[in-house]
């Protein structure tokens, strides 16, 4: 059966993921995204959402069968070879267009490492949880979690919570920093409807820039690199001589030369 869905409304993949009863993720589903980016990366698709289709889960973790059935030397319950998660978030990540997270519900585990590999993570606030529990059952985040996390909250933070356990509600997770919006409980508003309306905002900026500025803030080192600046100044110098920059500069140059500024 399959997990996922795909609605391309205004240049925006909204791309829903559904596994039930448990609302987990396992190598079904990491198979069907792999299989699904080569659409994404179309030139028609200028934006990417995620969300998850059963009430109250994005995805509420990575299957404990699956973890279980691999720590006994068993083999992956999939006929293919399975698609390995880190590569997976890597191209998400990497994608060179913006992919938002629409968190409709709790998002644990290899849940919430997905959600990190995404550029901008909008929640619903309620009774749902985030973060990576994993040392509960004597593992770590094993797919960048232990890396986004810290990038995210900082390093003793993150060392904190994943000590821990310590998994936080929407609200924490906003002060945090490890959500960009919050949408209130008592709003009729979803995390989808803000995340498509975010989505179809940047949908209509030019695709070049958009993929330039993400590529440069997700290569950015601290403390800053010379190397880094030049690449900066070189991507900027081919966006001036693109044609949809050049119509956009000419257009506000020419409200400024009569002086009528908005």
């Amino acid at each position: 059966m399959p997990q996922l869905s795909l609605d391309l409304t205004e240049a925006v993949a909204t791309v829903t993921i559904t596994n039930p009863p448990l609302a987990t993720m396992d190598p079904g589903t990491v198979q069907e995204i792999a299989d699904l980016m080569p659409r994404l990366r179309e030139p028609d698709v200028r934006a990417v959402i995620f969300t998850g289709g059963i009430e109250g889960f994005f995805i509420r973790h990575y299957s404990v069968v699956e973890l279980d059935r691999s720590a006994q030397g068993e083999g992956p319950t999939q006929p293919r070879r399975p698609v390995n998660l880190h590569d997976l978030l890597l191209e998400i990540e990497n994608l060179p267009k913006p992919v938002i997270t629409a968190l409709n519900g709790t998002a644990m585990g290899g849940g919430w490492e997905f959600a990190m590999s995404t550029d901008i993570r909008v929640a619903k606030d309620g009774p749902y949880r985030f973060g990576l529990p994993e040392v509960s059952v004597g593992i770590l985040p094993g797919a960048g979690g232990t890396q986004r996390l810290t990038a995210l909250v900082g390093r003793n933070r993150a060392i904190e919570m994943m000590l821990r356990a310590r998994t936080v509600p929407p609200a924490e997770a906003l002060a945090l920093g490890m959500i960009e919006e919050l949408v209130p409980a008592d709003t009729r508003e979803t995390a989808l409807d803000r995340a498509q309306a975010i989505a179809r905002e940047i949908a209509q900026r030019s695709p070049l820039a958009v993929a330039h500025i993400k590529r440069l803030a997700r290569e950015a080192v601290s403390p800053v690199s010379r190397d880094m600046f030049r690449l900066e100044a070189q991507l900027f110098a081919e966006l001036m001589r693109s044609p949809q920059a050049k119509a956009l500069l000419a257009q506000v140059a020419a409200t400024h030369r009569t002086g009528r500024v908005d």
